[in-house]
């Protein structure tokens, strides 16, 4: 039986997977990036911090114009919302950054983010996440 998901994030070792044919993650990311482009997946949000990291990355290893196209892709295709962080959301990425010693910012961004909303499942290779209550990490749909 096929799973739908509503409301998902993908964290950016996923974004940079689907986007550089010799990552390791290559086929498993484009697996999820399909999913969500054939509507398995119904919608995807992410934090400003996962955006910024994703492209950050690529800019280093793909080159502007490259990045610029994904950039592009991310920010206008109105099926994906991105969660811009203010002095409330800081303040609770701060907290989690504190008690997830193991967990960067970017990650702890995306765990404040699902708390926020309410959202189970996150796209995601970086086992750091299973550590983290209410959080189910898959790599595949």
């Amino acid at each position: 039986m096929t799973k739908f998901y509503d409301e998902v994030v993908i964290d950016t070792v996923v974004w940079v997977g689907a986007k550089s044919e010799r990552d390791n993650y290559y086929e498993k990311s484009n697996n999820i990036i399909n999913a969500f482009l054939n509507k398995k997946i119904k919608k995807v949000i992410i934090t400003d911090y996962v955006l910024i990291e994703t492209i950050n990355f690529l800019l280093r290893k793909s080159g502007f114009e490259f990045t610029y196209d994904v950039l592009n892709s991310i920010t206008e295709s109105g099926k994906i919302e991105i969660r811009y962080s203010d002095e409330i959301f800081l303040t609770k990425i701060k907290e989690i950054f504190e008690k997830y010693k193991n967990l960067s910012l970017t990650d702890c961004s995306i765990v404040a983010l699902m708390e926020e909303r309410k959202i189970k499942y996150l796209f995601s290779f970086d086992s750091g996440f299973d550590k983290v209550k209410g959080i189910i990490r898959k790599e595949t749909t």
